[in-house]
Protein backbone atom coordinates (compact mmCIF):
# COMPACT_ATOMS: atom_id res chain seq x y z
CA UNK A 1 0.00 0.00 0.00
CA UNK A 2 2.70 2.46 1.15
CA UNK A 3 4.95 1.28 -2.11
CA UNK A 4 1.89 2.40 -4.45
CA UNK A 5 1.18 5.70 -2.78
CA UNK A 6 4.86 6.77 -3.11
CA UNK A 7 4.72 5.69 -6.94
CA UNK A 8 1.77 7.16 -7.80
CA UNK A 9 2.97 10.50 -5.79
CA UNK A 10 6.46 10.53 -7.48
CA UNK A 11 4.87 9.94 -11.04
CA UNK A 12 2.35 12.94 -10.38
CA UNK A 13 4.96 15.33 -8.85
CA UNK A 14 7.19 15.11 -11.64
CA UNK A 15 5.37 13.91 -14.72
CA UNK A 16 5.84 17.29 -15.96
CA UNK A 17 9.22 18.23 -18.92
CA UNK A 18 11.06 21.05 -18.48
CA UNK A 19 13.25 23.16 -21.24
CA UNK A 20 16.80 24.56 -21.94
CA UNK A 21 18.57 21.73 -19.24
CA UNK A 22 22.06 20.25 -19.47
CA UNK A 23 22.00 17.71 -21.41
CA UNK A 24 23.55 14.55 -20.85
CA UNK A 25 26.47 13.32 -23.99
CA UNK A 26 24.24 11.69 -27.03
CA UNK A 27 26.18 8.49 -26.43
CA UNK A 28 25.02 7.49 -22.94
CA UNK A 29 21.27 9.34 -22.84
CA UNK A 30 19.70 6.48 -23.19
CA UNK A 31 2.16 13.95 25.69
CA UNK A 32 0.75 17.06 25.37
CA UNK A 33 0.80 19.85 27.84
CA UNK A 34 3.84 18.76 29.74
CA UNK A 35 5.94 17.70 26.66
CA UNK A 36 9.02 20.17 28.68
CA UNK A 37 9.61 21.46 24.71
CA UNK A 38 12.92 19.36 23.73
CA UNK A 39 13.48 18.51 20.17
CA UNK A 40 14.50 14.80 19.33
CA UNK A 41 18.27 14.84 20.28
CA UNK A 42 19.94 14.21 16.89
CA UNK A 43 23.82 15.21 18.63
CA UNK A 44 25.87 11.83 17.49
CA UNK A 45 22.76 9.60 16.12
CA UNK A 46 23.89 7.89 13.21
CA UNK A 47 21.71 6.60 11.00
CA UNK A 48 21.42 2.77 10.19
CA UNK A 49 21.14 0.83 7.32
CA UNK A 50 16.99 0.18 6.61
CA UNK A 51 14.41 0.68 3.73
CA UNK A 52 14.64 3.21 1.07
CA UNK A 53 13.18 6.30 1.30
CA UNK A 54 11.52 7.60 -1.30
CA UNK A 55 11.20 11.18 -1.18
CA UNK A 56 13.59 14.38 -1.91
CA UNK A 57 15.05 15.32 1.21
CA UNK A 58 18.29 17.84 2.72
CA UNK A 59 19.97 17.82 5.71
CA UNK A 60 18.74 19.05 9.49
CA UNK A 61 21.85 20.47 10.94
CA UNK A 62 22.18 20.41 14.77
CA UNK A 63 23.09 22.99 16.68
CA UNK A 64 26.08 20.85 16.99
CA UNK A 65 26.46 21.41 13.58
CA UNK A 66 25.91 17.53 12.53
CA UNK A 67 23.31 16.33 10.20
CA UNK A 68 21.27 15.30 13.08
CA UNK A 69 18.16 14.33 10.21
CA UNK A 70 16.42 15.39 6.85
CA UNK A 71 13.69 18.12 5.71
CA UNK A 72 11.32 16.76 3.44
CA UNK A 73 8.64 18.45 1.85
CA UNK A 74 6.59 18.74 -1.57
CA UNK A 75 7.80 21.51 -4.26
CA UNK A 76 6.04 24.78 -3.85
CA UNK A 77 4.56 23.78 -7.78
CA UNK A 78 3.31 21.04 -6.62
CA UNK A 79 1.41 22.32 -3.44
CA UNK A 80 0.52 24.97 -5.67
CA UNK A 81 -1.66 22.58 -8.00
CA UNK A 82 -2.93 20.70 -4.81
CA UNK A 83 -5.26 23.70 -3.53
CA UNK A 84 -6.04 24.67 -6.64
CA UNK A 85 -7.53 21.80 -7.48
CA UNK A 86 -8.75 21.43 -3.49
CA UNK A 87 -9.39 17.40 -3.88
CA UNK A 88 -8.98 16.43 -0.20
CA UNK A 89 -7.92 12.74 -1.24
CA UNK A 90 -5.32 13.74 -3.49
CA UNK A 91 -3.68 16.00 -0.25
CA UNK A 92 -4.21 12.61 1.67
CA UNK A 93 -2.39 10.92 -0.52
CA UNK A 94 0.30 13.51 -0.98
CA UNK A 95 0.66 13.79 2.29
CA UNK A 96 0.64 10.53 3.32
CA UNK A 97 3.80 9.88 0.90
CA UNK A 98 5.58 12.62 2.38
CA UNK A 99 4.68 11.64 5.96
CA UNK A 100 5.91 7.97 5.29
CA UNK A 101 9.29 9.35 4.01
CA UNK A 102 9.70 10.95 7.64
CA UNK A 103 8.69 8.23 9.53
CA UNK A 104 11.11 5.58 7.97
CA UNK A 105 13.87 8.21 8.23
CA UNK A 106 12.93 8.37 12.42
CA UNK A 107 12.45 4.86 12.29
CA UNK A 108 16.18 4.39 10.97
CA UNK A 109 17.85 6.41 13.55
CA UNK A 110 17.28 10.31 12.76
CA UNK A 111 14.76 12.70 12.89
CA UNK A 112 12.48 13.21 9.72
CA UNK A 113 11.16 16.72 9.11
CA UNK A 114 8.17 17.04 7.23
CA UNK A 115 7.04 20.56 6.30
CA UNK A 116 2.96 21.14 5.04
CA UNK A 117 0.04 23.66 4.79
CA UNK A 118 -1.01 24.10 8.03
CA UNK A 119 -4.72 23.33 6.45
CA UNK A 120 -3.73 20.36 5.92
CA UNK A 121 -2.96 18.97 9.24
CA UNK A 122 -6.10 17.48 9.54
CA UNK A 123 -5.26 14.86 7.41
CA UNK A 124 -2.32 13.79 9.13
CA UNK A 125 -4.05 13.11 12.41
CA UNK A 126 -5.37 9.62 11.22
CA UNK A 127 -1.61 8.91 9.70
CA UNK A 128 1.15 5.97 11.18
CA UNK A 129 3.40 8.48 12.40
CA UNK A 130 6.20 8.28 15.36
CA UNK A 131 8.27 9.40 17.75
CA UNK A 132 11.17 11.09 15.71
CA UNK A 133 9.04 12.87 13.38
CA UNK A 134 8.81 16.55 13.29
CA UNK A 135 5.73 18.30 11.55
CA UNK A 136 6.04 22.31 10.86
CA UNK A 137 2.74 24.21 9.66
CA UNK A 138 3.64 26.77 6.97
CA UNK A 139 0.73 29.81 6.56
CA UNK A 140 -0.99 30.20 3.23
CA UNK A 141 -0.10 33.25 1.95
CA UNK A 142 -1.70 35.60 2.06
CA UNK A 143 -1.87 34.83 6.13
CA UNK A 144 -5.12 32.93 6.97
CA UNK A 145 -5.51 33.07 10.62
CA UNK A 146 -6.97 29.00 11.29
CA UNK A 147 -10.28 30.72 12.94
CA UNK A 148 -12.84 28.30 11.66
CA UNK A 149 -10.49 25.21 12.27
CA UNK A 150 -8.71 26.06 15.46
CA UNK A 151 -10.70 23.41 17.36
CA UNK A 152 -10.06 20.94 15.27
CA UNK A 153 -6.39 21.97 14.45
CA UNK A 154 -5.82 21.82 18.28
CA UNK A 155 -7.06 18.55 18.75
CA UNK A 156 -4.83 17.17 15.65
CA UNK A 157 -2.05 18.65 17.46
CA UNK A 158 -2.87 16.94 20.92
CA UNK A 159 -3.78 13.71 18.79
CA UNK A 160 -0.20 13.83 17.14
CA UNK A 161 1.88 14.35 20.30
CA UNK A 162 0.16 11.43 21.43
CA UNK A 163 2.12 9.46 19.12
CA UNK A 164 5.49 10.81 20.08
CA UNK A 165 5.16 13.57 17.11
CA UNK A 166 6.39 17.30 17.41
CA UNK A 167 4.39 19.85 15.63
CA UNK A 168 6.14 23.30 15.36
CA UNK A 169 4.43 26.79 13.47
CA UNK A 170 5.00 30.85 13.93
CA UNK A 171 3.11 33.15 15.18
CA UNK A 172 1.61 34.17 12.30
CA UNK A 173 -0.26 30.63 12.55
CA UNK A 174 -2.42 32.42 15.82
CA UNK A 175 -3.24 29.07 17.04
CA UNK A 176 -3.97 29.21 21.21
CA UNK A 177 -1.80 26.34 21.72
CA UNK A 178 1.92 26.59 21.87
CA UNK A 179 3.85 24.87 19.16
CA UNK A 180 6.38 22.17 20.70
CA UNK A 181 9.25 24.24 18.44
CA UNK A 182 9.02 27.95 16.57
CA UNK A 183 9.19 27.15 13.00
CA UNK A 184 11.17 30.24 10.88
CA UNK A 185 11.74 30.72 6.92
CA UNK A 186 14.44 32.71 6.18
CA UNK A 187 13.42 32.85 2.33
CA UNK A 188 14.62 36.66 1.69
CA UNK A 189 15.51 38.13 5.07
CA UNK A 190 19.21 38.61 6.76
CA UNK A 191 19.47 36.16 9.02
CA UNK A 192 20.51 38.80 11.33
CA UNK A 193 16.89 40.51 10.96
CA UNK A 194 15.43 37.01 11.50
CA UNK A 195 17.67 36.19 14.54
CA UNK A 196 16.23 39.37 15.91
CA UNK A 197 12.56 38.74 15.53
CA UNK A 198 13.34 35.88 17.76
CA UNK A 199 14.46 38.63 20.58
CA UNK A 200 10.64 39.95 20.03
CA UNK A 201 8.57 37.06 20.81
CA UNK A 202 6.13 36.65 23.96
CA UNK A 203 7.15 35.57 26.57
CA UNK A 204 5.88 32.47 26.78
CA UNK A 205 7.78 31.17 23.24
CA UNK A 206 11.36 32.24 23.93
CA UNK A 207 11.76 28.64 25.77
CA UNK A 208 10.78 26.61 22.61
CA UNK A 209 13.21 25.15 20.40
CA UNK A 210 13.64 26.78 17.09
CA UNK A 211 13.77 25.14 13.57
CA UNK A 212 14.71 27.54 10.80
CA UNK A 213 14.93 26.59 6.96
CA UNK A 214 14.89 27.82 3.86
CA UNK A 215 18.36 29.29 4.80
CA UNK A 216 20.41 30.30 1.77
CA UNK A 217 24.27 29.66 2.50
CA UNK A 218 26.50 27.99 5.04
CA UNK A 219 27.44 31.29 6.42
CA UNK A 220 24.33 32.52 6.99
CA UNK A 221 23.44 28.55 8.79
CA UNK A 222 26.34 28.97 10.99
CA UNK A 223 25.31 32.49 12.27
CA UNK A 224 22.04 30.96 13.10
CA UNK A 225 23.34 27.57 15.11
CA UNK A 226 26.02 29.95 16.87
CA UNK A 227 23.16 32.06 17.86
CA UNK A 228 20.70 29.69 19.92
CA UNK A 229 18.77 27.86 16.95
CA UNK A 230 18.53 24.16 17.40
CA UNK A 231 17.80 22.72 14.14
CA UNK A 232 18.55 24.48 10.58
CA UNK A 233 18.33 23.84 6.71
CA UNK A 234 18.66 25.22 3.63
CA UNK A 235 20.38 24.98 0.23
CA UNK A 236 23.75 24.98 1.24
CA UNK A 237 25.51 24.79 -1.94
CA UNK A 238 22.58 26.02 -4.29
CA UNK A 239 25.67 27.08 -7.26
CA UNK A 240 28.34 24.63 -6.22
CA UNK A 241 30.11 24.81 -9.06
CA UNK A 242 30.72 28.63 -9.36
CA UNK A 243 30.46 29.52 -5.65
CA UNK A 244 33.37 30.93 -4.13
CA UNK A 245 33.61 30.65 -0.10
CA UNK A 246 33.22 34.33 2.19
CA UNK A 247 36.73 34.33 3.77
CA UNK A 248 39.08 32.10 2.03
CA UNK A 249 41.57 30.61 3.67
CA UNK A 250 44.68 29.53 2.09
CA UNK A 251 45.64 26.10 0.88
CA UNK A 252 46.34 23.89 4.56
CA UNK A 253 49.37 22.15 4.31
CA UNK A 254 48.11 18.94 5.20
CA UNK A 255 46.18 19.13 2.27
CA UNK A 256 48.35 20.19 0.41
CA UNK A 257 50.50 17.01 1.29
CA UNK A 258 47.90 14.87 0.26
CA UNK A 259 47.45 16.50 -2.73
CA UNK A 260 50.88 15.74 -3.83
CA UNK A 261 50.15 12.37 -3.50
CA UNK A 262 46.87 12.31 -5.15
CA UNK A 263 49.22 14.21 -8.04
CA UNK A 264 51.47 11.58 -8.65
CA UNK A 265 49.17 8.56 -8.30
CA UNK A 266 47.50 10.33 -10.73
CA UNK A 267 50.55 10.52 -13.30
CA UNK A 268 51.60 7.21 -12.56
CA UNK A 269 54.44 7.99 -9.92
CA UNK A 270 56.54 4.63 -8.89
CA UNK A 271 54.93 3.35 -5.73
CA UNK A 272 58.34 3.19 -4.19
CA UNK A 273 57.79 7.04 -4.23
CA UNK A 274 54.61 6.96 -2.91
CA UNK A 275 56.01 4.93 0.01
CA UNK A 276 58.33 7.24 0.54
CA UNK A 277 56.12 10.11 0.47
CA UNK A 278 53.68 8.29 2.95
CA UNK A 279 56.45 7.42 5.42
CA UNK A 280 58.06 11.03 5.24
CA UNK A 281 54.56 11.99 6.86
CA UNK A 282 54.30 10.60 10.86
CA UNK A 283 50.47 12.15 10.73
CA UNK A 284 49.77 9.75 7.27
CA UNK A 285 51.35 6.70 8.09
CA UNK A 286 49.55 6.53 11.41
CA UNK A 287 46.47 6.86 9.35
CA UNK A 288 47.51 4.54 7.20
CA UNK A 289 48.95 1.73 9.23
CA UNK A 290 45.72 2.41 11.77
CA UNK A 291 43.65 1.51 8.60
CA UNK A 292 45.20 -1.20 7.65
CA UNK A 293 45.17 -2.44 11.18
CA UNK A 294 41.72 -2.60 11.73
CA UNK A 295 39.01 -5.22 11.33
CA UNK A 296 38.80 -5.55 7.95
CA UNK A 297 41.94 -6.23 7.20
CA UNK A 298 42.52 -8.39 10.13
CA UNK A 299 44.73 -11.05 8.37
CA UNK A 300 47.56 -9.17 8.64
CA UNK A 301 47.68 -9.35 12.03
CA UNK A 302 49.31 -6.07 13.77
CA UNK A 303 52.52 -5.83 11.97
CA UNK A 304 51.81 -4.30 8.83
CA UNK A 305 53.76 -2.07 6.93
CA UNK A 306 53.55 1.01 5.22
CA UNK A 307 55.21 -0.99 2.61
CA UNK A 308 52.23 -3.94 3.01
CA UNK A 309 49.48 -1.06 3.22
CA UNK A 310 50.09 0.42 -0.10
CA UNK A 311 50.45 -2.62 -1.84
CA UNK A 312 47.10 -4.40 -0.11
CA UNK A 313 45.17 -1.32 -1.00
CA UNK A 314 46.32 -1.15 -4.47
CA UNK A 315 46.12 2.21 -6.49
CA UNK A 316 42.82 3.07 -6.80
CA UNK A 317 41.84 2.23 -3.17
CA UNK A 318 44.47 4.45 -2.35
CA UNK A 319 43.54 7.19 -4.67
CA UNK A 320 40.36 7.01 -2.98
CA UNK A 321 41.54 6.99 0.92
CA UNK A 322 43.56 9.99 0.63
CA UNK A 323 40.31 11.55 -1.49
CA UNK A 324 38.48 10.71 1.35
CA UNK A 325 40.53 12.15 3.86
CA UNK A 326 40.53 15.60 2.60
CA UNK A 327 36.89 16.47 3.68
CA UNK A 328 38.20 15.45 7.41
CA UNK A 329 40.28 18.98 7.34
CA UNK A 330 37.53 21.35 7.86
CA UNK A 331 39.48 23.05 11.06
CA UNK A 332 36.64 23.68 13.78
CA UNK A 333 33.85 25.31 11.95
CA UNK A 334 30.53 25.21 13.04
CA UNK A 335 28.89 23.07 10.23
CA UNK A 336 32.23 20.97 9.45
CA UNK A 337 30.12 17.31 10.39
CA UNK A 338 27.47 17.65 8.27
CA UNK A 339 29.75 19.35 5.35
CA UNK A 340 31.72 16.18 5.31
CA UNK A 341 28.67 14.13 5.27
CA UNK A 342 27.08 16.25 2.31
CA UNK A 343 30.65 15.33 0.53
CA UNK A 344 30.48 11.84 0.94
CA UNK A 345 26.89 11.60 -0.19
CA UNK A 346 27.71 13.69 -3.10
CA UNK A 347 30.76 12.04 -4.25
CA UNK A 348 28.93 8.71 -4.00
CA UNK A 349 25.95 10.08 -5.39
CA UNK A 350 27.97 10.95 -9.04
CA UNK A 351 30.17 7.50 -8.55
CA UNK A 352 26.49 5.62 -8.95
CA UNK A 353 25.08 7.95 -11.50
CA UNK A 354 28.18 7.34 -13.59
CA UNK A 355 27.91 3.33 -13.05
CA UNK A 356 24.24 3.81 -14.24
CA UNK A 357 25.20 5.46 -16.98
CA UNK A 358 28.72 3.14 -18.12
CA UNK A 359 30.87 5.74 -17.90
CA UNK A 360 34.87 4.42 -18.25
CA UNK A 361 35.74 5.54 -15.15
CA UNK A 362 32.97 6.27 -12.18
CA UNK A 363 35.74 6.71 -9.64
CA UNK A 364 36.54 10.08 -11.45
CA UNK A 365 33.16 11.15 -10.80
CA UNK A 366 33.27 10.28 -7.07
CA UNK A 367 36.08 13.17 -6.96
CA UNK A 368 34.38 15.19 -8.89
CA UNK A 369 32.02 15.25 -6.31
CA UNK A 370 34.34 15.30 -3.62
CA UNK A 371 35.99 18.45 -5.37
CA UNK A 372 32.60 20.41 -5.77
CA UNK A 373 32.44 20.56 -2.08
CA UNK A 374 36.00 21.22 -0.70
CA UNK A 375 35.95 24.55 -1.45
CA UNK A 376 33.28 25.32 0.89
CA UNK A 377 34.74 22.61 3.61
CA UNK A 378 38.60 24.08 3.27
CA UNK A 379 37.31 27.72 2.61
CA UNK A 380 39.63 27.79 -0.49
CA UNK A 381 38.91 29.01 -3.94
CA UNK A 382 37.80 26.18 -6.70
CA UNK A 383 40.76 27.02 -8.36
CA UNK A 384 43.30 25.80 -5.92
CA UNK A 385 40.87 22.65 -5.64
CA UNK A 386 41.30 22.00 -9.18
CA UNK A 387 45.31 22.61 -8.49
CA UNK A 388 45.47 20.33 -5.92
CA UNK A 389 43.71 17.55 -6.91
CA UNK A 390 44.74 17.56 -10.15
CA UNK A 391 41.79 16.86 -11.77
CA UNK A 392 40.87 15.71 -15.64
CA UNK A 393 39.78 18.33 -17.86
CA UNK A 394 36.33 17.55 -18.01
CA UNK A 395 36.35 17.25 -14.11
CA UNK A 396 37.62 21.47 -14.32
CA UNK A 397 35.39 22.24 -16.93
CA UNK A 398 32.66 21.11 -14.81
CA UNK A 399 33.61 23.21 -11.96
CA UNK A 400 34.78 26.02 -13.48
CA UNK A 401 32.90 26.55 -16.69
CA UNK A 402 29.32 25.08 -15.91
CA UNK A 403 29.92 23.31 -18.93
CA UNK A 404 31.35 19.98 -20.74
CA UNK A 405 30.15 15.95 -20.96
CA UNK A 406 30.17 16.41 -16.76
CA UNK A 407 28.77 19.13 -15.89
CA UNK A 408 24.84 17.54 -15.98
CA UNK A 409 26.48 15.13 -13.05
CA UNK A 410 27.05 18.14 -10.89
CA UNK A 411 23.57 19.82 -11.78
CA UNK A 412 21.37 16.73 -10.88
CA UNK A 413 23.00 16.62 -7.63
CA UNK A 414 22.50 20.30 -7.12
CA UNK A 415 18.56 19.53 -8.42
CA UNK A 416 18.38 16.86 -5.46
CA UNK A 417 19.62 19.03 -2.99
CA UNK A 418 17.67 22.30 -3.57
CA UNK A 419 14.17 20.26 -3.83
CA UNK A 420 13.94 21.13 -7.71
CA UNK A 421 13.82 18.00 -10.16
CA UNK A 422 10.50 19.24 -11.61
CA UNK A 423 12.65 22.20 -12.78
CA UNK A 424 14.62 19.58 -15.12
CA UNK A 425 12.43 16.97 -15.72
CA UNK A 426 13.83 16.11 -19.46
CA UNK A 427 17.29 15.54 -17.44
CA UNK A 428 16.00 13.98 -15.09
CA UNK A 429 14.13 11.36 -17.48
CA UNK A 430 17.85 10.81 -19.07
CA UNK A 431 18.84 9.76 -15.94
CA UNK A 432 16.49 6.67 -15.46
CA UNK A 433 13.59 8.84 -14.24
CA UNK A 434 12.65 10.81 -10.72
CA UNK A 435 12.39 7.20 -8.37
CA UNK A 436 15.42 6.14 -9.72
CA UNK A 437 17.25 8.80 -9.05
CA UNK A 438 16.10 9.33 -5.26
CA UNK A 439 16.60 5.43 -5.07
CA UNK A 440 20.17 5.98 -5.76
CA UNK A 441 20.59 9.20 -3.73
CA UNK A 442 19.32 7.50 -0.46
CA UNK A 443 21.70 4.76 -1.27
CA UNK A 444 24.46 7.66 -1.10
CA UNK A 445 23.26 9.02 1.75
CA UNK A 446 23.55 6.17 3.99
CA UNK A 447 26.65 5.02 2.24
CA UNK A 448 27.79 9.02 3.73
CA UNK A 449 26.28 8.19 7.23
CA UNK A 450 28.23 4.94 7.54
CA UNK A 451 31.53 6.46 6.41
CA UNK A 452 30.60 9.44 8.74
CA UNK A 453 29.92 7.23 11.68
CA UNK A 454 33.49 6.27 11.43
CA UNK A 455 35.12 9.01 11.09
CA UNK A 456 33.65 10.46 14.49
CA UNK A 457 36.32 7.42 15.78
CA UNK A 458 39.44 8.92 17.46
CA UNK A 459 41.22 6.98 14.14
CA UNK A 460 39.93 9.17 11.53
CA UNK A 461 41.23 6.94 8.82
CA UNK A 462 38.82 4.65 9.75
CA UNK A 463 36.10 6.78 7.54
CA UNK A 464 37.58 4.63 4.53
Amino acid sequence: MVKSILQRWLSWIFGKAAQGRPALPASRAQAPESRGHSLPAGEGVQAIPGPTVIGVRRPLISSAGAVAGFEFRMGEDVVRELKRQADPHAQATRLAALLTSASVMAQAGRIGFARMPAEWLLHARALEVGPGVLIGLESTLPVVPLAPATVAMEQAVLALRAKGVQVGWGLELGAKILPDFVLLRQGAHSMSTLLDSLGARPVEWKGLPVLVTDIGNVEELEMALYNGVTYACGELDSEPVIAEPAGKHPVPPEVRRVGLLLNQLASGADTAVIVDQIKGDVGLSYRLLSRINSASYAQLGSYASVEQAVLLLGRHELYRWLSLLLVQFAGSRKTSSALQEMALWRSRLLELLAIENHEASPDQFFTLGLASMLGQILKISQAEVVSTLSLPAFATQALLEHAGPWYPYLHMATRIETHALEQSAELVAQFGGTARLLILSDQAWRWAAEQASHANVPDAAKAV
